[in-house]
């Protein structure tokens, strides 16, 4: 795919209950080295049925609108994300694009998006409108604007009028957008990613497999290099 994404770096939204999602991150971050450091200590591609499920979350689809970087570069990341989270947006606009610069831009790297609309039917609104402008070839730079705009949950922000005057900043063909947003076809793989993050596993977002082995939270950039290059030296 040759579209670029533009994140921009900006301060991060300061939320209501702030001090407890700080916690929230932390148990997160946690929760993720430690399974991290395990799955390093000793287990290997195709060792049981849950290892060969995870790695076969890699879609690997050649035009994949919903993916960045070649289709055989060496390690796949599959995200799940839900538009209204806000680990999700820490993520996307502190990670994401020094992610993007040193590995994916680069080759190595391949980052695929899985839907985890979970948090509201906004969330629902939010997945299928990204994916309707993934049909003009322009998911992530919709993916990237919902974050930088993103508002509270649920709080009546993400309506049909607000997805389609984004998609028109954007410079979609709007009748086009439209008929992809209210495509049946479009809101079953919204529900089909949520279904499969849920049988592998995924409770929350922002969740990750890098070449198989799982990553929770807003992680800083550092553990994914250590997740990357671990799985790069053996070769899968």
């Amino acid at each position: 795919m040759s579209e670029s994404t533009t994140h921009t770096n900006r301060r991060r939204r300061v939320w209501p209950g702030g001090l407890i999602a700080l916690v929230v991150l932390a148990v997160l971050g946690a929760v993720s080295l430690g399974a991290t450091s395990s799955s390093q200590s000793g287990a290997t591609a195709g060792a049981d049925p849950d290892t060969q499920a995870r790695l076969a979350a890699a879609r690997r689809i050649p035009g994949d609108p919903l993916a960045l970087g070649p289709v055989d570069a060496p390690v796949v990341i599959s995200e799940w994300g839900d538009f209204q989270c806000p680990f999700c947006r820490a993520y996307t606009l502190n990670t994401e694009p020094s992610l993007v610069r040193q590995y994916i831009d680069s080759g190595r790297v391949r980052l695929e998006w899985h839907d985890f609309a979970y948090l509201g039917p906004e969330s629902v609104l939010a997945a299928r409108a990204a994916r309707a402008a993934g049909q003009q070839g322009k998911f992530w730079l919709y993916h990237d604007a919902l974050y930088r705009q993103q508002g509270r949950e649920n709080s009546g922000a993400i309506t049909d009028a607000s997805l389609a005057a984004t998609a028109r900043g954007l410079g979609l063909d709007l009748a086009r957008f439209q008929r992809d947003y209210a495509d049946p076809a479009i809101a079953a793989q919204v529900s089909a990613d949520q279904e499969r993050g849920a049988a592998l596993g995924v409770t929350g977002v922002p969740s990750f497999l890098i070449g198989g082995e799982p990553v929770v939270g807003a992680e800083p950039l550092a553990t994914f290099h250590q997740v990357i290059d671990a799985v790069r030296d053996r070769g899968r």
